[in-house]
């Protein structure tokens, strides 16, 4: 078998400066006694934002409820018997500072986390890298883990983006290119609270489904930015990634950004955008997913939707 080469998440002076927020962001431990699992279970959380400012009426955003939220949906999901839990990003809205109330929240959470960079906590998490002396860049956020029968993806769509800083090299040049020429040819989601994955991650994500296939394994991926249906939040290059997944006939995408949710099929793969936690005064979305014999059981809290999809029959 041939071993794909280790992406590290954080460099260790990245992981200096960030300080305790680097936990938040490395690669989960996950541990298996099981050779064979046939039933699998994991919590979603999304866009949680916090920021303590006052709440965004016109938006329906309340920054400060997210701390109170995010400690009943952690309460909620220790309580179940999962495998771990993903927060699918944003984490913060702006400032540094939001972190030391974040924290303490995750420290309590009972399974494995993987937390991805959103486009807010990328912002954030660049220009607090970009203070360093020297300057740091905006981390490559990308990284597999596996249990028995199964590959999780972990993607960073802030890879090639307007958050990355001078210490990224020819990235935010690029991210510049790729949103005009968007922009010329009139695609929804060229705005600039968007991201793209670079070509490097894209060969990654590649070599990793074709061992999985290899392996028989089934894939799940995670991602902030979604990939479909089209809208003004997907990811900039949201097209070549879908063929990808769609080619490789992974199970499911799971993403958050657009805080309405959505939800697609193409072939034998889902692709489910969760509800921002953010959004609403009292509204608690977030969810629980069981996958069994490739059929998805999605159990949503709040305003999050309830969903089973079966699997489908593939080559």
């Amino acid at each position: 078998m041939t071993l794909l080469p280790e992406h590290y998440v954080l460099s260790l002076p990245q992981q200096q400066a960030l300080g305790k927020v680097s936990t938040l962001y490395q690669t989960p431990e996950i541990r298996s006694s099981s050779p064979v699992r046939t039933t699998l279970r994991f919590g979603l959380i999304a866009d949680p934002q916090y920021a303590d400012v006052p709440p965004d009426l016109e938006n329906n955003r309340y920054y400060r409820h997210s701390l109170s939220k995010l400690s009943a949906a952690i309460t909620e999901l220790n309580a179940l018997p999962l495998e771990f839990v993903v927060t699918l990003g944003d984490l913060v809205d702006r400032d540094w500072s939001s972190y030391e109330q974040l924290l303490p929240l995750y420290d309590g959470l009972h399974h494995p986390h993987a937390a991805l960079i959103g486009n807010h906590d990328a912002q954030v998490i660049s220009d607090h890298l970009a203070a360093q002396s020297p300057a740091l860049g905006l981390p490559k956020s990308y990284y597999q883990f596996t249990l028995p029968g199964y590959r999780f993806l972990v993607l960073d769509g802030n890879d090639v983006s307007l958050y990355c800083n001078h210490a990224n090299g020819d990235d935010r040049q690029l991210a510049e290119f790729m949103l005009e020429d968007l922009i010329e040819c009139q695609q929804s989601q060229a705005q600039p609270w968007n991201g793209a994955v670079g070509a490097q991650q894209l060969a990654w994500i590649e070599q990793n489904l074709q061992q999985a296939k290899r392996l028989g394994e089934m894939v799940i991926v995670f991602g902030h930015y979604p990939l479909t249906p089209i809208n003004s939040h997907n990811l900039w290059n949201c097209e070549t990634l879908l063929e990808l997944l769609c080619e490789y006939q992974v199970r499911a995408y799971f993403a958050g950004h657009d805080h309405r949710g959505g939800y697609d099929r193409i072939g034998s793969t889902d692709f489910i955008t969760l509800k921002g936690m953010l959004d609403g005064a009292d509204s608690l979305p977030f969810a629980s997913v069981e996958l069994q014999n490739g059929e998805l059981m999605i159990h949503g809290y709040g305003p999050e939707i309830s969903r089973v999809l079966p699997a489908v029959a593939t080559d």
